[in-house]
């Protein structure tokens, strides 16, 4: 079972939503420069579990969005974790922020129709973050498993400025 930690509530991670992103333990890809490498550790945080999503999700209810930080480590656990918010809470939209790439061979049309929005691509420092011109990452807007946009630009550092 994936464990969790670091709820928040996020405005600028997923384009146009009120996110509340979950950091999923157990990461594998241990990119150099990882902002959480605390999440590499696969019995750090608390189990998520079907009960405790509820709890997460009555406490925000104000949310328009589920923002997992990963979890693709335990395809069949992301599985149900996405599954139980998509016939639980079917007005929430749902992210993922994964460092595979999208031909990751789990990510099929099957499982990508689940999901509202993806961010793929390994962090590379010398590229940077999501925020960067110059990143690798790529954040997508999808549709029946198909991508409708990609929004990467969104997120450079001068479009955030205020």
């Amino acid at each position: 079972m994936l464990h969790y930690d670091y709820p928040q509530i996020q405005f600028q991670e997923v384009p146009d939503e009120i996110s509340l992103s979950i950091s999923l333990f157990g990461c594998d890809l241990r990119c150099k420069g990882c902002h959480s490498k605390e999440t590499w550790n696969p019995k750090g945080g608390i189990p998520l579990t079907n009960e405790e999503i509820d709890r997460l999700l009555k406490r925000h209810k104000h949310i328009s969005c589920v923002l997992l930080y990963g979890g693709e480590w335990d395809f069949e656990d992301l599985n149900r974790i996405i599954d139980y918010i998509r016939e639980n809470y079917p007005h929430l939209k749902i992210a993922l922020y994964t460092g595979r790439e999208l031909d990751f061979p789990k990510f099929t049309k099957e499982f990508l129709k689940k999901l509202d929005y993806i961010k793929v691509g390994p962090y590379i420092e010398k590229l940077g973050p999501l925020s960067s011109p110059t990143t690798n990452q790529r954040f997508y807007v999808l549709k029946n498993s198909e991508i409708i946009e990609d929004k990467t630009s969104w997120f450079y550092s001068d479009r955030l400025k205020f």
